[in-house]
């Protein structure tokens, strides 16, 4: 498993194996995309993370912390009754686009270039 996939991997099981269908408890998870919050100034750079997502997610706007909360709501309310087992990214559409070779997370990493 590669790291940082465990709570995704954890899902799937959850909803799948774990949790049997009689309880009718269902198994989700909010991928939430770069959210300016105190919490989130702790890593550093959340900043460069946010304009990254501005500049390169489909829908180019500043996330919110309403719209991740709506998600939950959703989720937890009758319209998602049978939805169990899910990823939802809440991300304005960045998980869609993968990452871009001029993301400045490479900019540190010592990739060989191609001399070619």
């Amino acid at each position: 498993m590669n790291p940082g996939c465990s709570l995704i991997s954890l899902t799937y099981i959850a909803s799948e194996r774990i949790i049997p269908g009689k309880q009718k408890v269902r198994v989700n998870t909010i991928a939430a995309g770069p959210l300016r919050s105190r919490a989130a100034k702790a890593i550093g750079f959340i900043d460069m993370m946010i304009d990254y997502s501005l500049a390169n997610a489909p829908l180019q706007k500043e996330l919110s912390a309403d719209e991740v909360g709506n998600t939950a709501a959703f989720l937890a309310s009758p319209l998602a009754s049978a939805i169990t087992g899910a990823v939802i990214y809440v991300d304005n559409g960045l998980n869609a686009m993968g990452v871009g070779v001029d993301s400045p997370i490479f900019k540190d990493l010592n990739i060989p270039k191609n001399t070619e």
